[in-house]
């Protein structure tokens, strides 16, 4: 059966068992382990996912024909850091919630071109998912005519999705910080109206009647200044980590990015944000001259396509958690705001099961 690349663990199972004849989940899941829980049974895919152990996966990919590598890499809930630690023989567990991730519908072509008619889900560190290669907006709502968004109007937002990833694997974990960084700060621009740039409501509008539900289609409008605003993140980090920025270069590094706000009409108080981010990743003082190569061990290599390390305040932890839980900022999509740009107290943001 063909993988769905991030597809989630109840959602493959559910593809799995229809091919051999559409087994019920609660006689499938029993045939490559027991639940965890005494009253425990498999639920429906839309609304959470199933966990293994690694006894349970190695039965699981003799069923589906499958190498275990093969399962881990398609499969991000079957990866070692989601496998429940219960050694000996193999179990299941299909919890409530779904720790870590969020269930983003798949794209309804791309389901057909893997030869399914069920809907598939996969497990993403957001809400959210773009599918480059149809062009369409993905996202874990439910409610009738929520279906995926066409971005035929708004190619930028597919460009900028294709930039990210290219910022990513180039830089690596980092990468992924700095992204997680810039989607926190633009969210932050976001909750704040005055903030706004006014490119965003067009986009809005673009969407036609979805653009309406203001949460749901704001990752989607200001998705591309997040990408630009990684990149200039990552630039400043990777020269930080080397010890190269000085304090002036720092200024200039500053003053470009409020060009960025300059040009997509942003005010420029939105370059507080930024200072609090630049506060959060100090420059580090340049190192002695000597002949020991040690420290230059820890410092990311020279190089724009060089990989880019994690470092305080991110740790390699917080990078299998989820997107806004990524960023070393304190702000969350949706969330109140107080006048000193902090989270107000009982402010909320857009989070919730599956």
């Amino acid at each position: 059966m063909p993988f769905i690349g991030g597809e989630s663990t109840g959602s493959y199972t559910r593809r799995l068992a229809d091919l051999n004849g559409g087994i019920p989940d609660e006689e499938f899941w029993l045939m490559f382990g027991s639940p965890l829980r005494q009253d425990g049974c498999p639920s429906d895919p839309r609304y959470g996912d199933g966990y293994l152990n690694p006894a349970a996966l190695e039965r699981l990919a003799v069923m589906a024909g499958r190498q275990v590598t093969e399962l881990q890499c398609a499969l991000p809930n079957l990866r070692g850091h989601r496998l429940l630690p219960v050694d000996g023989p193999p179990v299941w567990d299909w919890p409530w919630d779904t720790d870590g991730c969020f269930l983003v519908r798949v794209c309804e072509l791309c389901a057909r071109t893997k030869g399914t008619s069920l809907d598939a889900y996969l497990a993403c560190d957001a809400t959210w998912r773009v599918c480059a290669r149809h062009g369409r907006w993905l996202d874990n709502r439910r409610e009738p005519g929520t279906a995926a968004l066409p971005l035929t109007a708004l190619p930028e937002v597919v460009t900028a999705h294709r930039l990210r990833l290219q910022l990513e694997r180039r830089l690596g974990a980092g990468g992924r910080a700095m992204f997680a960084d810039a989607y926190a700060i633009v969210s932050c621009w976001w909750n704040v109206p005055a903030l706004n740039a006014p490119v965003w409501q067009a986009r809005r509008r673009a969407l036609g009647h979805a653009g309406r539900d203001e949460l749901r289609v704001a990752p989607l409008v200001f998705y591309p200044e997040a990408v630009h605003l990684a990149r200039a993140l990552a630039a400043r980090e990777r020269r930080r980590l080397r010890r190269t920025q000085t304090t002036d270069e720092d200024h200039a590094w500053l003053e470009r990015v409020g060009l960025l706000l300059e040009e997509w009409a942003i005010p420029a108080e939105g370059l507080d944000v930024v200072e609090i981010w630049a506060s959060r990743h100090p420059l580090l003082p340049q190192p002695r001259r000597t002949r020991q190569t040690s420290t230059m061990a820890e410092r990311p290599a020279r190089g724009r396509h060089r990989r880019l390390p994690v470092h305080a305040p991110h740790t390699e932890q917080t990078l299998e958690a989820t997107l806004d839980e990524r960023s070393c900022l304190p702000w969350k999509l949706g969330q109140m705001i107080t006048t000193e740009l902090l989270p107000a107290p009982g402010g909320w943001s857009l989070r919730g099961r599956a």
